[in-house]
């Protein structure tokens, strides 16, 4: 629905699966070496997201280590930014950045 919604109104939109081995580089980002031998830092796919003004689907985000978590924690809260300890930037959200938060249930029959 939200791909669908994001579609027709012209937004860029990317969905983000979790599991018990997600590892906070993949949302924030990490390091990497370029041609010259240097290190640069290159944002992860929630970086990228917010920045941009994607629209966000965490999808089943209850499968998320706790540390994934906890890095998402001040972006879910009042404060509504996301900040990368690697190099301690914080970032204020695009203003038409939504986040959807999904999560799978077992349903027992």
């Amino acid at each position: 629905m939200v791909k669908y919604l994001s579609e027709m109104t012209g937004n860029r939109f990317v969905r983000i699966n979790n599991h018990d081995s997600t590892e906070v580089q993949e949302y924030l980002g990490h390091y990497v070496t370029d041609e010259q031998g240097k290190l640069r830092f290159v944002d992860g796919i929630l970086v990228t997201a917010v920045r941009n003004g994607y629209w966000v689907v965490l999808d089943e985000l209850n499968l998320a280590p706790s540390d994934v978590l906890e890095a998402l924690n001040r972006l879910l809260d009042d404060n509504c930014e996301l900040f990368i300890p690697d190099t301690q930037e914080t970032i204020k959200p695009h203003p038409t950045t939504p986040l959807f938060l999904q999560r799978k249930t077992r349903q027992v029959i």
